[in-house]
């Protein structure tokens, strides 16, 4: 099958963009023929005059089309897989693929149509005040990157499209990772019969190494990742190493909030495979985002690594782990909860080898690469009949 995915990649490498590589190799690997035509946030929004252009262009890019209809003149496709589109493309690469005639996948990594700054958050507490009233509330609180004019700039090609039925009438099929972002997308109003659910592929980092010693954070540091809250968690074990792997916005201000807890070591951004490795050299691993999150790679790799995880459980995060099994849950946002889901892992090791050799077994049972890989292809066939 020949297959043309359209991404806009951001400007800092993230979990859409190694999702979106990941199909590319597991697909070529599966004997399709896949192609890719990208845009860039790094390089094509370099100053404000680029910037302001993104802006103006939000609704409706006019240089899309060309670009589409030269990409698939030279790539012919039976299936179309589009992923992030905002800003560049804007929603004219989807009207111009609806001309051209080819069917449509498009993946939902995040809660963009619904949310202006994407994530369901609001001043650190999950909202959904867009969902009930409309785009344009986003306006009044600014919620993408704490500017009114830039959430007027989403508010108005959201509405826009919505008024077009661009979702409704130009994709054939969507994809959310988890049931937890379905149903949100659901409510929205988006059409439940055209939403599937396809887990992010994760691939097999081999056999699990034997339990090392502590947790790990692996992720950005973003306010909505929750990580000054495990950091508060953590006063209760000063003996134990905590292990943070990241960088972001934040990072500055929770290593000052960790400077009096010689227990906790930040290792700043590291490549995938050290990532990895520094999984393996702890016991478990936490993921305290605030935010709903749509899948949860992180959890997902954890679980590969043979590590159970602790997650929130108001979130898709807890739709990955079962508690008590392959890893613990515990009550978003709340420090107390989260210092005793970990007490009760720290104070049993083999209650984390069992929930570790079960997270492994989950992986390799339902989100292997190759049991993901059969399901896109047969979203693909489905869409292409």
């Amino acid at each position: 099958m020949k297959i043309a995915f359209f991404h806009n990649r951001y400007k800092h490498r993230g979990g859409e963009d190694v999702v979106v590589d990941t199909q590319l190799e597991l697909l070529a690997k599966a004997g399709h023929e896949v192609s890719l035509c990208s845009v860039d946030n790094g390089e094509e929004i370099r100053d404000w005059r680029s910037a302001l252009r993104a802006a103006r262009h939000a609704r409706w890019n006019p240089s899309t089309p060309e670009r589409v209809v030269a990409f698939l003149d030279a790539h012919p496709a039976d299936v179309v897989h589009v992923h992030n589109t905002f800003p560049l493309f804007s929603p004219s690469l989807h009207h111009t693929l609806s001309e051209w005639g080819v069917p449509v996948v498009q993946t939902l990594h995040n809660y963009r149509l619904v949310c202006a700054n994407a994530s369901l958050l609001r001043r650190g507490v999950p909202c959904t005040e867009c969902i009930r009233r409309g785009p344009w509330n986003s306006v009044r609180y600014g919620c993408y990157r704490g500017s009114r004019v830039q959430t007027a700039v989403w508010a108005d090609m959201t509405a826009h499209h919505r008024r077009q039925g661009t979702w409704t009438e130009c994709v054939d099929l969507f994809t959310t990772p988890s049931s937890f972002a379905r149903q949100l997308l659901i409510d929205a109003g988006l059409p439940a019969e055209r939403m599937r659910v396809l887990p992010n592929p994760v691939l097999d980092p081999g056999p699990p190494a034997p339990l090392g010693e502590g947790a790990a954070y692996i992720g950005r540091l973003a306010p909505e990742k929750g990580v000054d809250l495990l950091i508060e968690a953590w006063r209760a074990f000063p003996d134990v190493p905590l292990r943070i792997v990241g960088t972001g916005p934040e990072q500055r201000r929770l290593r000052r909030l960790a400077a009096d807890q010689s227990s906790i070591e930040f290792l700043g951004g590291v490549p995938h495979d050290r990532a990895l490795a520094v999984m393996a050299d702890s016991a478990f691993v936490v993921a305290p985002s605030l935010w709903y999150e749509t899948f949860g790679m992180v959890v997902l790799e954890a679980m590969a690594c043979g590590r159970p995880v602790v997650v929130p459980a108001e979130s898709a995060l807890a739709e990955l782990v079962d508690p008590g099994r392959t890893g613990l849950h515990y009550t978003s946002g709340d420090e107390a909860s989260l210092a005793g889901a970990c007490a009760a892992l720290l104070a049993d090791r083999s209650l984390m080898q069992s929930q570790g050799e079960e997270a492994r077994s989950t992986y390799e049972d339902d989100f292997a690469p190759e049991r993901v890989v059969a399901e896109l292809e047969a979203l693909y066939h489905s869409v292409a009949r």
